[in-house]
């Protein structure tokens, strides 16, 4: 996404999945997006989430370069697979 010409991007993290931290937020940050949605899964598929500790920490990284809109922000759903 990063090199589309646009000039206005969005990022949707939604349903959010687990992530490494550092990674994640330099590839956001590339991207440059006005905003970025962020949630948990509202459907219960079983994917593999982040903490809420660590979606909080993603949240805070990216808000110092970007609006973020938190969606659904719980704790992370046991995988029972």
């Amino acid at each position: 996404m990063h090199v589309l010409p646009w000039k206005s991007k969005a990022v949707a993290i939604e349903p959010i999945i687990d992530f490494d931290l550092e990674i994640f937020v330099k590839m956001v940050r590339d991207i440059d997006p006005e905003v970025v949605w962020v949630g948990y899964d509202n459907w219960h598929c079983g994917l593999p989430e982040p903490s809420l500790k660590k979606t909080l920490a993603l949240i805070e990284e990216l808000e110092k370069f970007t609006c973020v809109v938190k969606k659904t922000i719980r704790e992370a759903m046991k995988n029972e697979v």
